[in-house]
């Protein structure tokens, strides 16, 4: 905004106006495939399921049965919080000076509110109108409909300075990082036009030299931006993002905090990195949606954890008989069962899955032949409240750098199962700068009944029983996770 043009709206207002206020808004930018309202409607309509199956149908239509839609996920943690972010529309003096505050939720890429998902480009590239710059422009009309709501709710008073706390989960991280950007662009970035606007009433002294708009604090889960297109031949594990600007400088924000996952490891789930400008990444046991939630409080995962493999052999011929099972098998020998299986879950396997598996047809007659395909497969049943803990942490530290959360509801969707308890603790205290102290036996509790295991060989397209036209999309990364540094592209601050 100009500064001539905020004295004269300031002067034309100030024989009625007369209270100075500063907007603290908080933003938040659910990860890919999460959509609050469509949890919700999932979850309705999975209760009316159970009540009336023909209502069900007619209500619902099958949207929430997809497993890994947005109607099937749990609510995010981003989700969780922005519910738990402070809402005081009418300014009041908390000992601070006057004050406002308003949260702003935005859902995630691939997902609209009541419809369909967009499994491309949005959910597979991050691009098109529910990609993670569309995210950013939608976060720019709510926080105008905040500004304008300003003055409605507050007639005497005028806007001394405008805060932003900003949080983000996976694609959603991507976004909030593309909106500072924005707002570091003073003049020439999405915010100007708002301001411009006249929609809110602006101070005699509100103006970007002046320091009005300040940036709080950004709260990042799990930084996944993933942007592909057809130029790169749809490559989303490098670190160009087209027209996202991922960078964070340094001064940015207040703070930056990151939380990490340890244990993800697809090789299209590269991490953007805010190091080595901002030192406090914390990475935290789990996989991506471990850290960021979205997952249900208890599942069964059924996975191929090596890659399946074929042989040819004669048609009638045990499939033990084949090199790709025996292949499997000695796969199978050199794990560590205790590792992956809970020694007291009777339920679990481990095994090598090939013919006489279900799920993956394993034979193809071929001229009087057949081809064997087999790998090592796991079935457990696995929980959801590891992401709880990581929701205690990002609003501890928050709250440690004065976010407006109100503390965390003492109800079921945020309690933790007794036995997380003191790892919750334990881990919190490790974010503020304190040790690792989990134990071998914590450790393997993590393992064995909470860390999803994200990274397999399960076919999304095409079948495992015919690997020409499979497609791995979450297989893993050979010698770990990709790793992006939080480093300006060619051309940056553009």
């Amino acid at each position: 905004m100009s500064d001539k043009r905020s004295f004269q709206q300031s002067a034309a207002l100030s024989d009625v106006v007369t209270r100075r206020v500063t907007v603290r808004v908080g933003i938040f930018f659910d990860g890919t495939g999460n959509n609050r309202v469509n949890s919700q409607i999932g979850a309705d309509c999975q209760a009316l399921m159970e009540i009336n199956e023909g209502q069900h149908i007619k209500a619902c239509a099958g949207r929430h049965v997809q497993p890994g839609s947005s109607y099937s996920n749990d609510p995010s943690n981003i989700a969780r919080l922005v519910d738990i972010y402070r809402l005081q529309p009418v300014a009041e003096n908390d000992g601070e000076g006057l004050k406002v505050y308003y949260p702003i939720y935005v859902s995630g890429a691939g997902t609209t509110s009541g419809g369909r998902d967009s499994v491309w480009p949005g959910q597979s590239f991050g691009r098109g109108a529910t990609g993670v710059v569309s995210k950013v422009e939608k976060a720019f009309k709510k926080l105008e409909s905040v500004l304008k709501a300003f003055p409605r709710d507050n007639p005497d008073c005028m806007l001394e300075a405008l805060e932003l706390d900003v949080f983000g989960f996976s694609r959603g991280a991507a976004s909030a990082r593309h909106l500072v950007n924005e707002i570091l662009k003073q003049r020439s970035g999405m915010l100007e036009p708002i301001l411009e606007s006249r929609k809110a009433r602006l101070s005699d002294s509100f103006s970007w030299s002046n320091g009005s708009v300040r940036l709080k604090v950004i709260g990042l889960f799990d930084t996944v931006a993933a942007i592909g297109s057809f130029k790169d031949m749809g490559n989303t594990r490098d670190a160009s993002n087209r027209r996202v600007n991922l960078y964070l400088p340094p001064g940015c924000a207040q703070q930056v905090l990151h939380l990490v996952a340890r244990d993800e490891s697809r090789r299209n789930f590269a991490l953007n990195s805010v190091r080595p400008v901002w030192p406090r990444e914390i990475v935290l046991p789990g996989a991506h949606s471990d850290i960021g939630g979205g997952y249900p409080p208890q599942m069964e995962e059924s996975v191929l954890l090596t890659r399946p493999r074929s042989s040819v052999v004669s048609r009638g011929s045990p499939c033990e008989e084949a090199p790709s099972w025996k292949e499997a098998q000695a796969e199978l020998n050199r794990m560590n069962r205790d590792h992956w299986i809970d020694p007291l879950d009777s339920q679990a396997w481990l095994r090598v899955q090939a013919c006489e598996s279900k799920c993956y047809p394993c034979r193809k007659s071929l001229n009087g032949m057949s081809t064997v395909v087999a790998a090592v497969g796991m079935g457990r049943q696995v929980f959801g409240h590891l992401s709880r803990v990581s929701l205690l942490v990002m609003h501890t530290l928050a709250c440690d750098e004065g976010v407006p959360f109100n503390p965390v509801p003492l109800t079921p969707e945020f309690q933790l199962p007794p036995e997380l308890e003191n790892i919750s603790t334990r881990l919190i205290d490790y974010a503020r700068g304190g040790p690792y102290l989990l134990d071998s036996h914590e450790e393997a509790l993590l393992r064995w009944r909470y860390i999803h295991q994200s990274a397999h060989w399960n076919a999304v397209v095409g079948r495992v029983g015919t690997l020409g036209d499979a497609v791995f999309v979450h297989a893993p990364q050979s010698g770990g996770r990709i790793l992006h540094p939080n480093i300006g592209q060619p051309g940056y601050p553009q």
